[in-house]
């Protein structure tokens, strides 16, 4: 009997292995929004909003199928054109057609001094076909560097899934 058990469980694993390795997929990212930004340096500081433009990719990980991701962005902001770049850990929430999201990670911004932080997000994402999604939503990221910088923002997006299967 327990040679049995043993057989179905060795059975059982690369069925699920197969399965899983099936439902994982690449992505392409690429949207818009804009963005509150509070600069600190040493003799002045700038504040504002701007706007901005980005493209990455992402590729699931584990059994609930989140997601890392890495962005790059451009951005017309108080302080010129900056480029950012950001990724990190999409944690999501939900069924397939609707699901909610929290973003771990952190951000490097260049051109107009150099500053790296941590960076919080949230929002959701809706599931328009099998490869194409909608999303949206709200970041905070805190920088160091050439002074303090904490900037806010709403963004949205869309994302392009490829799935990966080792058929």
């Amino acid at each position: 009997m327990r040679w049995l058990g043993l057989g179905l469980l060795i059975a059982a694993s690369p069925a699920s292995a197969q399965y899983y390795e099936s439902r994982q997929s690449m992505s392409l990212l690429g949207g818009t929004g804009l963005g509150y930004s509070d600069v600190i340096r040493s003799q002045r500081g700038d504040t504002g909003v701007g706007g901005f433009l980005e493209l990455g990719g992402s590729l699931t990980v584990g059994d609930d199928l989140d997601e890392v991701f890495l962005m790059t962005r451009g951005v017309l902001g108080p302080s010129g054109g900056e480029a950012v770049l950001h990724g990190g850990y999409r944690n999501l929430f939900g069924d397939e057609e609707w699901q909610s999201f929290v973003d771990l990670g952190a951000t490097v911004r260049l051109f107009s001094g150099t500053y790296a932080g941590p960076r919080l997000g949230f929002g959701a994402r809706r599931t328009l076909s099998d490869q194409l999604s909608i999303y949206g939503g709200f970041g905070l990221s805190l920088g160091f560097g050439s002074g303090l910088r904490w900037d806010a923002e709403a963004f949205t997006g869309l994302q392009w899934q490829f799935r990966i299967s080792k058929r």
